[in-house]
């Protein structure tokens, strides 16, 4: 079964922090070197200094990044900077955010709550990834465990709870006073609270029980959290399995919540030699039905505002894509019969059916491999894919001739991620985008 406790968060001191906003960072694998020289200068305590510390050439084996860390960290907790919860919680997380781009900005609620799940190895549980992971970024998040015996920052886990009982005690304890309440530098508000009541507590764990967890973001630092696990286990072979380390920290939120969004990840294509626009059109006819929308400068916004609500009405029954090469065309490219069987002839994992119904799959097989040529080698090595998540900052940089090609598609539905995951096959790359991210440093996890 999924077992979820609450624990003693390490939280920062509000007695010795003035403003919350100055001491917690964006994931540490989105933070640009901009952005974490700009968040060390931001203040001393910045959790930054934990997530991701700086590199020197000067580093040694006892002294760089990862020793930095736990010294802060040990400091940290000395000083008072960072203090232990007197009591097991289980703490309620709430973020309001606007969505939107093209079609304007929604205001939206994401909530959640922030416990202890006990590890699984994946196929043997009820916790599920739904992307593969890389061996670099495991590595370096194992060494920062074994150096602070922690966990900074969530995994970010979902669960579906069509009854909403868990969100029922969720929003009970939003009256209640917060412990941080902040927005950050993009807008976004985050607050904390924390649900110290025994009855509440059982009825989350309780209704957690029985459910089916899938990971949406921080597969790396889950496998690499089994991986200290086994290594703590190596250690000490008379352990009882309810050790700290046997656990780690998780964000979960209810895919039935009207909170949760996930963007789609758009391609844009670089480096192709013998570009011919008109070739890759003629080309991508053989698997798409192609509409083109033609624009001028005065009705440019207004056929682009029309593409993308085409694709996301269309998208609820049809594999439907936009382009933009450049000139004055948006092109709307809907997969045709045979373009489907096309992408079922190929091979990928175990050829699940679920995988291969995946809009990503069918941009990536039969238009940026078979009629762009761009290899899985290539793809691997970034040579000529850059990802984002805007339309219009893609638009503009093909414009500007930064890229030669932008794809757009629609995002992965919930039900698509789950499907795969519960099938036991893993996602292409980027082909999910949950927003927002969960900021790090509101509240930390001792493994001891």
């Amino acid at each position: 079964m999924a077992k979820i406790i609450p624990f003693k968060g390490i939280l920062y001191n509000k007695e010795k922090i003035r403003d919350m906003k100055d001491v917690v960072a964006p994931p540490y694998d989105v933070i640009s070197p901009a952005e974490q020289e700009e968040l060390y200068k931001r203040h001393e305590n910045n959790v930054v200094r934990l997530i991701l510390g700086k590199e020197s050439n000067s580093d040694t084996s006892d002294n760089n990044r990862y020793t930095k860390a736990r010294d802060s960290f040990d400091s940290w907790q000395r000083d008072s900077i960072l203090i232990k919860d007197a009591f097991p919680s289980i703490y309620v997380y709430s973020q309001e955010y606007h969505l939107g781009e093209t079609e304007g900005f929604e205001k939206k609620r994401r909530l959640g709550f922030i416990a202890l799940s006990k590890l699984e190895d994946f196929g043997e549980g009820k916790i599920h990834p739904h992307e593969n992971t890389l061996a670099k970024p495991k590595e370096d998040r194992l060494k920062l465990m074994q150096h602070c015996n922690a966990n900074f920052s969530s995994i970010f886990g979902l669960f579906s709870d069509p009854s909403k009982r868990i969100d029922s005690v969720l929003k009970d304890y939003m009256r209640h006073s917060p412990l941080y309440d902040l927005v950050d530098d993009a807008g976004m508000r985050h607050t904390l609270w924390a649900i110290r009541d025994n009855r509440a507590i059982q009825i989350i764990t309780g209704v957690m029980s029985d459910k089916q967890v899938f990971i949406a973001d921080g597969h790396h630092r889950y496998e690499t959290a089994i991986n200290y696990r086994n290594e703590m286990r190596g250690k000490l072979p008379n352990f009882s399995g309810e050790e700290l380390y046997n656990y780690v920290m998780m964000y979960f939120t209810n895919t039935n919540s009207e909170g949760l969004s996930i963007l789609p990840i758009h391609r844009l294509v670089s480096n192709l030699s013998d570009f011919d626009k008109k070739e890759i059109v003629k080309k991508a006819g053989e698997f798409f039905n192609i509409e083109k929308l033609s624009f001028n400068e005065s009705d440019e916004k207004a056929v682009r505002k029309r593409l993308f609500s085409d694709m996301k009405e269309r998208g609820e029954k049809e594999h439907i894509f936009g382009m933009y090469i450049g000139d004055d065309d948006y092109i709307l490219l809907t997969l045709k019969e045979g373009g489907q069987e096309e992408v079922n002839s190929k091979q990928y994992g175990v050829g699940s059916k679920q995988v291969k119904k995946l809009d990503v799959t069918i941009l990536h097989t039969l238009l940026i491999e078979k009629i762009l040529g761009i290899s899985e080698k290539s793809l691997a090595e970034q040579k000529n894919i850059t990802y984002t998540i805007s339309w219009d900052e893609a638009i503009k940089d093909v414009k500007a001739g930064k890229y030669q090609i932008a794809l757009f598609l629609n995002p992965t539905k919930i039900e698509e991620v789950k499907d795969v995951a519960a099938a036991g096959e893993k996602m292409p790359q980027k082909s999910t985008f949950f927003y927002p991210k969960l900021i790090t440093g509101l509240v930390m996890n001792k493994l001891e």
